[in-house]
């Protein structure tokens, strides 16, 4: 008996750890295609859109869609990559050209921040990799 029941909440542990780690992916915003890393000007994804494919080892030559620049103004990001084997799925942020310095955000394909204010205005780089 104690043998079952150690099976029975041991399963359950697992099912109750799954459910608190997988998170559903979140709707991209519209100026977000497929395949793309975003990062907006302000937050809520507004203010103009910066869309990247690959990595962007120097966001210091960039512009928003509204002609401000990228590096050091980034406010708001969605990664709206795709997944699959063999393909990096997660986007790193960091804080200087040439992916160094600190990382100050780090977001699975599907998912985004509208606001996170520890990482806005601090990104200079961002490359695409297989975890945070």
């Amino acid at each position: 008996m104690k043998r079952i029941l150690a099976a029975a909440i041991g399963i359950a542990g697992a099912v109750l750890t799954i459910g608190v780690t997988a998170a559903p992916a979140q709707a991209a915003p519209s100026s977000c295609p497929s395949g793309s890393f975003c990062i907006y000007r302000d937050v809520q994804y507004l203010g103009g859109v910066y869309t990247a494919y690959g990595d962007d080892n120097y966001w210091y030559n960039n512009t928003f869609s509204n002609g401000s620049p990228v590096a050091d103004h980034d406010s708001s990001w969605f990664n709206n990559g795709i997944t699959g084997p063999g393909i990096p799925s997660y986007t790193r942020v960091y804080e200087n050209a040439y992916k160094d310095g600190a990382m100050t955000i780090c977001l699975r394909a599907g998912t985004g921040f509208p606001s996170k204010p520890a990482s806005s205005d601090r990104g200079g780089s961002h490359g695409w990799f297989f975890g945070c």
